[in-house]
């Protein structure tokens, strides 16, 4: 079938007019400062004290780049006077000069001796002069990515509230630039008074019509546990003092049990705090037994005089409903979001018409979006077992009075409940009508033996999964159970994590969890849904794609998908641990794995090459169906930004051939990589149906399969956008592929069509998925003995300054023993 034209607006706006004169570049400023917004105060005192001198006013990045028209000396001394005590000398030193012809630059294919540090200053100083006027105007940093307003926001009733914003980014496209826009949405600090904040944090607000029922005494004598999490919660957030209303605000450095009740000594008599306020500002002290804050080294201030600043960003993990509650807020159908998109560009939210930095710079912004022709890749024929399927136009389909294409073997198999409140009749039900799916499946299945679990600790966990091992082996001929289902209660994160470790890293057993809520309804769908997850765990194959061309390359060709996982925001004692996935077989279903840890937030693959040796058993015995190596590597890397791009081809490109060359194949017949970097969340570009009847019928999304190639990509590498799953919920989000190297002889529209049809090639899935290979970086815990100790908040809790040890993360991370079962899935 041949591709069809797809006409479509996306989030994107052009730059109709860029700068006409050059800017001077500063980036030497003295004397440093180590916060941006002491920076801030600096540059703007040396500013507004030292008018005559920079006019037009220069544009700041909060660090050491600033940016200005107009004749200013290389080296530039002024006089500043802060806060009436501190007086300063403050330095700028020139180090460059971005003129417009560097700015176009930027909208060409590089060419041998571009300045790359030039390049990437150009476009930093467009994304300033860009955002410098709405985010000042809405009291975020002058570089922030996004802006954010209370207007219509949520209450999470957890010390935090969900704001609406927009994001915008210049983007360099080839011959002009344009600017992506997209809607954003953020956890905040709730803004006002901290008392409030500290009770929601702590979950001791009532909920609904009585929330204003407080009951503050909760808040004296708090223990230990709730004392750390309350100062996890609140450290480094800004307060003013409403007893002094030209306060400038500061962070909170630390938290003061009974702060009202403290002493010091002043002018030689001992005082409490709470008389100390009392006395200087007659007002009362109404709650001095409560916890208060301290800022800087020593000034303590109680809570009911502190008010949390707006619109401060919470970064840090947040519990399951909240995170629920969150995303329920963010969900926008796709015509909702566009529409937010036009009015706030209309009304002037960007200030793109109105600002001062716009307008010095000579710079204009296109009122509507960019609409552009994209094209439909169809989707492909899918092989079950005796038939073929043509997929649905929304990319969904289902697998009643179908075959498995490989029905896997599973003779031994047993049952644990966890689930202490699960009927026991609904559990047997829940079984025989998953054996029947299965038979139905061409799986043979008999009914297995069932075991209660006790959860109360994670020992007892253990133990009776060694005690459904025994029962699985007693009175058998068939050894070790190849699979136990597990039944757990609907909040049971720690039993899985046990369960998980047991089976993937202990005893080399498939583990399947269903989990209260779910599995109840006893419905095909769902039982299918395990099916198709067991299936594959046990050597079966549910299905393939059915088309020649692909399918002839598939079989010679190697797919393999790698990412790094990184630890929460503010966790700086847990590794990142990095995965790997290699496809070993025609149909794309025999998958091995590889994992590893590596020091946090650090993005390139530091065991590369070790982890590409493992899973594809380039050093061992080989591929089992075919002795020869494949002739092609695709590699999916997911997970990296645009400033990376050069250190994956430095770095991690060279890694994989240490690999072909410690495998002792001569180098004629290495396999030719094709490495494309695919990632989905680093990016804000949206498509948008131009009418109803050409989007999904339910969710409004463009449908699956729409690539767009053209008008909106990068000019300094081979790109496309890819939307390659239909929409449940909310906007989807297109994949952005990057090729930054192709050895193969797949030209780009090959390369297309075969990252399509891999992503209907999941396992677990009966729709085609976003990216072409699974990821496996969100197990860390299951692969450690201790996971509790993993979480996100056990390390923020702590405050933990510990230094990283990535010695004892090597020690403690398990490798799985069913590397080669896909255990991921």
């Amino acid at each position: 079938m041949q591709r069809r034209t797809l006409q479509v607006t996306t989030n994107s706006f052009e730059i109709t007019a860029l700068p006409r004169q050059p800017y001077l570049h500063f980036d030497e400023i003295n004397p440093p400062s180590l916060t941006k917004n002491r920076n801030y105060e600096i540059i703007n005192r040396l500013v507004t004290d030292n008018a005559r001198t920079f006019n037009p006013r220069p544009i700041y990045d909060g660090r050491k780049n600033l940016f200005c028209k107009g004749e200013i000396k290389s080296e530039t001394v002024c006089s500043i006077l802060l806060y009436r005590t501190f007086r300063s000398d403050v330095s700028i030193k020139r180090v460059g000069m971005i003129n417009p012809q560097d700015v176009m630059k930027l909208t060409r294919p590089r060419v041998r001796g571009d300045n790359a540090e030039l390049n990437a200053m150009s476009l930093n100083l467009l994304q300033l002069i860009v955002r410098q006027a709405p985010n000042l105007r809405h009291r975020f940093p002058a570089d922030a990515r996004s802006f954010y307003v209370d207007t219509g926001s949520l209450s999470l009733e957890n010390g935090l509230s969900a704001w609406r914003g927009f994001f915008q980014s210049v983007r360099p496209t080839m011959g002009r630039l344009i600017i992506n826009i997209d809607v954003s949405h953020a956890m905040v600090y709730t803004p006002g008074d901290l008392i409030d904040t500290m009770l929601d944090a702590l979950g001791f607000s009532p909920k609904g019509p009585l929330k204003h029922r407080r009951n503050v005494r909760e808040l004296q004598d708090l223990d230990r546990a709730k004392l750390l999490r309350l100062r996890a919660f609140l450290k480094g957030v800004q307060v003013v003092v409403s007893l002094t209303p030209n306060m400038r605000p500061r962070p909170i450095a630390d938290l003061v049990l009974q702060a009202g009740l403290q002493e010091f000594d002043k002018d030689g008599e001992r005082l409490t705090i709470q008389r100390h306020f009392e006395t200087k500002y007659n007002v009362p002290v109404r709650h001095p037994s409560i916890v208060g804050v301290r800022i800087g080294k020593t000034a303590v201030i109680p809570a009911e005089f502190c008010r949390i600043v707006p619109g401060q960003v919470y970064r840090k993990k947040v519990s399951p409903d909240a995170q629920k509650e969150f995303l329920g807020f963010a969900t926008q159908r796709p015509e909702i979001r566009l529409a937010a998109i036009e009015k706030a560009v209309r009304d002037g939210d960007f200030d793109y018409a109105t600002s001062d930095f716009m307008r010095d710079a000579g710079m204009n912004v296109g009122m509507r979006p960019i609409v552009i022709n994209g094209e439909l890749i169809p989707p492909p024929p899918i092989k079950y077992g005796g038939s073929q399927m043509n997929v649905p136009p929304n990319g969904a389909w289902n697998v009643v009075g179908k075959r498995f294409l490989r029905p896997g073997t599973l003779t031994n198999w047993g049952v644990v409940v966890y689930d202490q409140r699960a009927n026991q009749q609904q559990v047997h039900n829940f079984i025989r009508t998953m054996v029947g799916n299965m038979r139905k499946l061409a799986v043979p299945l008999d009914q297995p033996p069932i075991q209660a679990g006790n959860m109360s600790n994670p020992e007892d966990v253990s133990a009776e999964m060694h005690k459904m091992r025994a029962h699985a082996i007693q009175g058998r001929a068939l050894g070790e159970p190849q699979f136990i289902l597990i039944f757990l209660p609907k909040d049971a994160a720690e039993v899985r994590r046990v369960v998980k470790h047991w089976g993937d890293c202990k005893r080399k057993i498939i583990t399947q969890c269903v989990r209260a809520t779910k599995w109840e309804k006893i419905n095909d769908q769902y039982c299918n849904n395990v099916a198709l997850k067991i299936n594959a765990r046990v050597g079966g194959t549910n299905s393939s794609i059915d088309v020649p061309q692909v399918n002839a390359l598939l079989k010679e060709t190697m797919v393999i998908g790698a990412d790094v996982g990184h630890p929460g925001p503010g966790s700086n004692n847990r590794p990142s641990v990095t995965g790997l996935v290699a496809t070993v077989d025609p149909d794309v279903s025999i998958i091995t794995s590889a994992a590893s840890v590596q020091r946090p937030r650090l993005e390139i693959i530091q065991d590369l090459q070790p982890m590409i040796a493992v899973s594809t058993n380039m050093t061992s015995d080989g591929y089992a169906r075919n002795p020869l190596p494949p002739r092609n590597i695709l590699f999916y890397r997911d997970g990296v930004s645009e400033g990376e791009y050069a250190q994956v081809v430095e770095q991690e490109i060279p890694l994989i051939k240490d690999a072909f060359k410690a495998s002792g194949l001569p180098e004629n017949i290495w396999p030719k990589l094709l490495f494309i970097v695919v990632g989905k969340s680093r990016h804000h570009v949206r498509f948008f149906p131009r009418r109803p009847e050409e989007g999904d019928r339910k969710s409004g999304n463009c449908p699956p399969g729409l690539l767009v190639d053209k008008e909106i990509t990068n000019p300094h590498y081979e790109d496309f956008y890819l939307q390659s799953h239909g929409g449940l919920l909310g906007t989807s989000r297109p994949s952005h592929y990057i090729i930054l190297l192709n050895e193969t002889q797949l030209n780009k529209a090959q390369i297309q069509t075969v990252s399509f049809h891999l992503c209907h090639t999941y396992a677990s899935a009966t729709r085609s998925v976003s990216i072409p290979a699974p990821k496996i970086c969100s197990r860390l815990e299951f692969h450690c003995e201790d996971g509790a100790s993993l979480s996100d908040t056990a390390s923020n809790v702590t405050g933990g300054t510990a230094e990283f040890d990535l010695d004892h993360w090597k020690r403690v991370f398990k490798v799985s023993r069913l590397a080669k079962a896909n255990y991921f899935l």
